[in-house]
Parts: C-alpha cells; sequence; structure tokens
C-alpha cells in the first residue's frame, strides 16, 4: 500500500503530462488492485461463519472516500483527493501491520476448525 500512496501523491505535481498522470494512476491502482486477493481471504481466515457479512461492512467503511470526493471543492479538490487517497493507503497499512491477523478469532465461533 505504501507504493500507490507514493505514485497517487505523485498525481497531482507531474504537471500537464496526461502520459505520466494516466502511467501514475494506471501503476497505483493495479498494485492497489493486488491487495484485494489479501484483503478478501482474510475475512474467511479470520470468521469463516462471519465472512459475508465482514466484507460488507469492510466494503462499506472503504467506499465512504467516493461518497465524500464529490464534495470536494473543484479547483484543489483533486490535489486533495490524491493526497486522502494515498493517507488512507497509509493508514490501513500501518493498521494491519500493528493489529492485523490471519487467525480464527475467538469471537467467530466454532471449534478452530475453518470449513
Amino acid at each position: 500500500m505504501l507504493l500507490p500512496s507514493i505514485f497517487l501523491v505523485a498525481v497531482p505535481y507531474i504537471g500537464c503530462s496526461s502520459t505520466a498522470a494516466v502511467v501514475l494512476l494506471t501503476l497505483a491502482l493495479t498494485i492497489i488492485s493486488m491487495t484485494g486477493a489479501g484483503i478478501n481471504i482474510n475475512h474467511i481466515d479470520i470468521a469463516p461463519r462471519y465472512a459475508g457479512f465482514l466484507l460488507g461492512v469492510t466494503n462499506t467503511l472503504g467506499i465512504i472516500s467516493g461518497i465524500i470526493a464529490p464534495t470536494a471543492d473543484p479547483r484543489a479538490g483533486w490535489r486533495n483527493a490524491f493526497i486522502v487517497a494515498a493517507a488512507l493507503n497509509v493508514f490501513g497499512l500501518v493498521f494491519y501491520a500493528a493489529f492485523g491477523s490471519g487467525s480464527l478469532q475467538p469471537w467467530a465461533g466454532g471449534d478452530g476448525h475453518r470449513g
């Protein structure tokens, strides 16, 4: 998540080069998309019985930036949008590094068996 954040922060500062903007956004979104496999499977790892519910909650929280984005100031909005997106990526990285786990959670019920 750190590398896409760097690409997102760089976008507003590259000037009027549309090619560079497209390359940076493509790289950022490609790398972010690769994290999806780990994010989505983690729900099954930590709580197989509640994986669907957890996926719904995390997707809802993740889309909040898409709901708020249209309210941004059009003149500075894009720069702020890219910086906020990068900050959220870094926050997610730090939070998961500090608290993340792939272990079955005690609140998920069951006797520890998967499946």
